[in-house]
């Protein structure tokens, strides 16, 4: 898991957050890394936030938040992907005690031009 924790903290997005903010982080939101081959279809069951790493899935950009698909219109790897999955609603709203590394996160996400309210609904 170290390694896939490097990977994310040398992207743009998770700029200016800890290795222990961002371990914390995945704690909070129920965050996990998945494995999905080439062919296989992405669907979430609940409210879920997607980020690509490594392959290729149409839907989804390398390197920022997207909402989960419906589960009616999954997305499908073109290649064997590595996502970062996480509660879209734990993301969205920070709880009461408002981590640093979360409020780095959302402010990141909103100078990146991630748009937040797509979350909303997902």
């Amino acid at each position: 898991m170290n390694e896939q924790l490097d990977a994310l903290l040398a992207l743009p997005i998770f700029r200016n957050i800890s290795k222990d903010g961002l371990q914390t982080m995945m704690d909070c939101f129920c965050a996990e890394f998945i494995s999905v081959k080439e062919g296989e279809p992405i669907t979430m069951t609940q409210n879920h936030a997607l980020f690509l790493i490594e392959g290729t899935v149409p839907g989804l950009k390398k390197g920022t938040f997207s909402p989960a698909p419906k589960k009616e219109n999954p997305y499908v790897a073109l290649e064997d992907s590595q996502l970062f999955i996480l509660d879209s609603h734990m993301l969205l709203y920070p709880c009461y005690g408002c981590c640093f590394f979360h409020a780095q996160l959302l402010q990141n996400m909103r100078e990146d031009g991630v748009d937040l309210n797509a979350f909303e609904n997902a």
